[in-house]
């Protein structure tokens, strides 16, 4: 009986080191902005990722030459237009950017969350948005206001540019600032709330759980250190339990517990499981971004979880090591009292043989 208890003490034991562990990660991520920041900073500094930008920002910018430019200096503005979605991708302030809309989304899910423990309707927990309009607002703004600074002191070399002056009367470097650039301000301005510059992220192991009970996790994820506690006096409490030459065997069965938990917990928190996806009806190019964006995402996702699942799996092979080396120690010492006890058997016969003879 004692040894069914034990065993029964430690399974709960490594389900309760799985449980603070998960809820240690869950705390991370929900509510310290680092492990998010990290995560958007690596996905917005991968090279496929950098060079989808433009196309993406040049889709929303469509149409981008006000009708009142003279025909045969439309081309030449679109010239001048076209690099300043290119400028976006390598503007150092794009990577911060990422990091700070990504850090924005965590804290509108944080808050999406509390209204769902006041709401008596179902909401699906898996899923929510992640707006790129903000980065590709910053990354635009500073472009333009590089090429304004260039037109205005006349850095830009404009083809025929003196007989242009002369026949509208105006210097134009100020006039393609003020024609041209002036109205992408507004439709930077645009981008920020642009629900086309928007990105899905569906996580499959929240698919079918609502909002409410996500909540509630993330609010007692906060007391992780009690679950680790109480594990730690459960695994201890089994080993007590345990009648003598079972103790490695409570010791096993905690570490196995470990490791199979993590083996479970790796499958339901793979990153093929986050789903990056785009609107519909969204322009090519930022589909082609999003596409981009999920692809980077794995790395940087296996990158994060490693170290967790990595130190479940190191401990729990540990423990279970431990637990096989103590029921070896066990079984070995109980093999050797009962050779001494045959041998002080055997002598006491012999002595009482000789004695009667």
């Amino acid at each position: 009986m004692r040894t069914v208890l034990s065993v029964l003490v430690s399974l709960l034991a490594g389900l309760l080191a799985l449980v603070a562990v998960t809820g240690a990660l869950v705390d991370e991520v929900a509510h310290r902005p680092e492990t998010v920041r990290g995560l958007a900073e690596q996905v917005a500094s991968d090279d496929a990722v950098r060079a989808a930008i433009p196309r993406a920002v040049t889709d929303v910018v469509e149409d981008a030459v006000p009708e009142e430019v003279p025909e045969p200096l439309t081309q030449w503005a679109e010239d001048l237009t076209r690099p300043i979605a290119e400028s976006v991708a390598e503007d150092p302030k794009v990577v911060q950017g990422w990091s700070d809309t990504a850090d924005e989304a965590r804290r509108a899910w944080l808050i999406d969350l509390d209204r769902a423990r006041e709401s008596e309707a179902p909401m699906p927990a898996g899923r929510f948005d992640v707006p790129f309009g903000p980065v590709a607002q910053t990354g635009l703004v500073s472009a333009l206001g590089e090429v304004e600074t260039s037109l205005r002191e006349d850095r830009v070399a404009v083809p025929g540019q003196g007989l242009v002056e002369a026949l509208l009367g105006v210097d134009v470097g100020d006039w393609a600032a003020e024609t041209l650039i002036a109205p992408l301000y507004d439709r930077a301005a645009e981008l920020r709330d642009s629900s086309e510059l928007t990105m899905t992220v569906q996580v499959e192991a929240l698919s079918g759980v609502e909002r409410s009970t996500v909540a509630a996790w993330v609010g007692a994820s906060a007391h992780w250190e009690w679950a680790a506690v109480a594990a730690l006096v459960l695994l201890l409490a089994a080993v007590v339990l345990a009648p003598a030459g079972r103790r490695g065997l409570a010791l096993a069965m905690a570490g196995l517990t470990v490791l199979l938990g993590t083996l479970g917990l790796r499958s339901a928190l793979a990153p093929e499981s986050f789903a990056v996806s785009a609107p519909e009806g969204v322009p090519d190019g930022v589909a082609a971004l999003v596409r981009e964006v999920q692809r980077a995402v794995v790395p940087a996702l296996e990158g994060a979880l490693a170290p967790w699942f990595e130190g479940l799996l190191q401990g729990g092979g540990v423990l279970l090591l431990l637990g096989v080396l103590v029921l070896a120690a066990e079984l070995l010492a109980r093999h050797l009292r009962r050779r001494r006890t045959h041998h002080r058997t055997e002598g006491s016969h012999r002595s009482e043989g000789s004695a009667l003879a």
